[in-house]
C-alpha cells in the first residue's frame, strides 16, 4: 500500500490491495487510525503501569507523590481527548465515505480521472468549505499526540529519577532498580523506533499538504519504514531486554549449535539403518 497524493489539492489515494473499485478510503483511513491509537495507547499503558509501581513504593519521597497527580491529570486529560476525537471522527462518516459532490468541483479531473475513485480521500480547505467536522477532529488529533508524548516523557523521566533517589538515599534491592530502570529503557528505545518509523511517513505527508511539496518521490521509501517498525521494536525490545535476550540467544545457540547438528546426523542416521 503507497498513499499518493494529489496537489494543490490535499487529496491521497490509498494504491496497491487498496485500489478496489469499491473499497472506499474511509475504510482504510478508519483501519489505519485505530491501528495506531491501540499501538499509542498501549505504550502509554506500559509506562502508566511501571510509573504507578514506583510511585506507590514507600521508598519514594513527597515529590514522587506531586508527579503522579500530574500524571493522573494529564492521563485524564488524554482520556478525554481520545474521546472527543473519537465524536468528531464520528461526525465525519458521511464527509468520509461521500465525496463525490465536492471532488466534481476540482480542476484537474481531466488529468487525474482517479480522484473520483473510492478509494480517494480529500481534505477540504477551511477558506472554501468553512470548518467541518475533519478539521476539528485534526485539532483534537494534533491535541491527543502532544499530550500523550509529554505524559509518555513525564513518566519515564520520573521514573528514572525516583529510581536514582531510591540507589541513592534507601536500601532498595539492587536487582529490582536495575529491573525497572531496564524496563524503562527498553521502553524509551521502542517508542523512538515508533516515533522515527512511524512519524517519518506522517511528517512527510503533512509537510507535503501544507507546503505545497511533492513527497510521491519519498513514498515508498515512508511506507516501507512504516511497514517495519512493528519488526523494529520487537527488535530492540528483545535485544534491549535482558531475560528476552538470553532466551533468544540460547533458543539461536540450540538451533545452529554443532551439538545439535550432530545429534540430528546420527538420528538421520540410525533411521536409515532401522529401515533398511
Amino acid at each position: 500500500m503507497k498513499p499518493v497524493l494529489y496537489l494543490p489539492y490535499p487529496t491521497i489515494r490509498f494504491t496497491g490491495i487498496y485500489k478496489l473499485k469499491f473499497l472506499n478510503g474511509g475504510i482504510t483511513f478508519f483501519v489505519f487510525l485505530l491501528i495506531i491509537v491501540v499501538t499509542c495507547w498501549s505504550i502509554i499503558e506500559l509506562f502508566h503501569y511501571r510509573f504507578k509501581l514506583i510511585s506507590d513504593s514507600n521508598l519514594t519521597s513527597t515529590w514522587m507523590k506531586r508527579a503522579a497527580k500530574i500524571a493522573s491529570t494529564a492521563r485524564w486529560t488524554l482520556i478525554v481527548s481520545t474521546v472527543s476525537t473519537v465524536i468528531t471522527l464520528a461526525l465525519c462518516v458521511v464527509g468520509l465515505f461521500d465525496q463525490t459532490m465536492h471532488k466534481m468541483k476540482f480542476q484537474i479531473l481531466d488529468r487525474y480521472p482517479e480522484i473520483l475513485c473510492m478509494s480517494a480521500l480529500v481534505l477540504p480547505k477551511s477558506s472554501e468549505t468553512g470548518l467541518k467536522p475533519i478539521h476539528l477532529f485534526n485539532g483534537s488529533a494534533l491535541f491527543s499526540v502532544i499530550i500523550g508524548s509529554f505524559l509518555c516523557t513525564f513518566m519515564g523521566g520520573t521514573s528514572l529519577l525516583a529510581l536514582r533517589e531510591m540507589v541513592l538515599k534507601t536500601r532498595a534491592s539492587m536487582r529490582t532498580i536495575k529491573m525497572h530502570k531496564a524496563f524503562l529503557i527498553s521502553l524509551f528505545c521502542q517508542i523512538s523506533v515508533h516515533g522515527i518509523m512511524l512519524g517519518f511517513p506522517i511528517f512527510i505527508y503533512i509537510i507535503s499538504v501544507l507546503c505545497n511539496f511533492d513527497g510521491n518521490d519519498v513514498g515508498y521509501v515512508a511506507i516501507v519504514m512504516a511497514s517495519l517498525h512493528g519488526a523494529m521494536s520487537t527488535l530492540a525490545m528483545v535485544l534491549l531486554n535482558r531475560p528476552l535476550y538470553e532466551l533468544f540467544v540460547s533458543r539461536i545457540w540450540r538451533i545452529f549449535s554443532s551439538d545439535n547438528m550432530v545429534f540430528r546426523d546420527q538420528s538421520s542416521f540410525v533411521s536409515m539403518g532401522v529401515s533398511r
